[in-house]
């Protein structure tokens, strides 16, 4: 069963909220969609996931340290992009 786009936003922001807080997340994947897609959290599909992370990584690194950022991207991944 395929996702509404929004929702994929929508649960990024609920993984990253655990670490960033929920505004924060909220923000980060909003401000990280339009600088790595050129466009709103609304559009995401699955297929932009991996850009989105990528874009993210540098961020959450800053949050969480190197390793452990790489873990929860990686997580992310698998639990959305099923």
């Amino acid at each position: 069963m395929t996702q509404p786009p929004r929702a994929i936003a929508d649960k990024i922001a609920e993984k990253l909220a655990v670490y960033l807080g929920p505004h924060t997340a909220r923000v980060a994947v909003k401000t990280f969609s339009m600088k790595a897609l050129g466009r709103g959290p609304e559009t995401l599909t699955r297929l932009d996931m991996p850009r989105l992370l990528a874009a993210l990584r540098p961020m959450l690194r800053t949050f969480v340290g190197k390793a452990h950022a790489e873990t929860v991207l990686a997580q992310i991944q698998e639990d959305i992009g099923r």
